[in-house]
């Protein structure tokens, strides 16, 4: 049995297994792929007031949303993806909307969302942007956190 073969084969056939897991991630809800969904996604950061019916005290949330934007031709685009479901979770536990946008998109202009550099992680807050996190390893550094406050890891980077 000539085992170099037999991992050459596993190695392709699990790269095409990532390949195509990406794609269809990357057609799914978690992707923005126009301008007006990606303007859709930041006025979901809007905070919101509403008035408690026995105390009658006015209350007010903060939302945030969490845009990471990538190249979607990047390996960094398609490994996002792949680990996006946890980051998803992570982001739903504290109540904050979390996408990846495709660089790609028509009419958008990067400089708007103060981004430098791709990849980055942009964090909205009543329709502003509040933090940007630039670079490939700080934006993974959040993702293999085992820390469920996505916010305040945040913060920290």
């Amino acid at each position: 049995m000539d085992f170099s073969k037999i991992k050459s084969k596993i190695i392709e056939t699990k790269n095409k297994a990532v390949v195509k897991s990406a794609e269809l991630l990357g057609n799914s809800s978690f992707t923005i792929k126009t301008l007006e969904e990606l303007n859709e996604s930041i006025k979901k950061s809007k905070k919101t007031t509403f008035t408690n019916k026995e105390t009658g005290e006015l209350k007010e949330f903060n939302k945030k949303v969490i845009i990471v934007f990538g190249d979607e031709n990047s390996n960094f685009f398609k490994e996002s993806l792949l680990i996006f479901p946890i980051l998803v979770t992570k982001a739903f536990y504290q109540n904050t909307t979390l996408k990846l946008a495709k660089t790609s998109i028509s009419g958008i202009n990067l400089e708007d969302y103060k981004i430098k550099e791709i990849p980055s992680l942009v964090m909205f807050e009543n329709e502003d942007v509040k933090k940007v996190i630039e670079g490939r390893e700080n934006i993974l550094k959040l993702v293999k956190s085992i820390n469920l406050d996505i916010n305040s890891e945040i913060e920290k980077i």
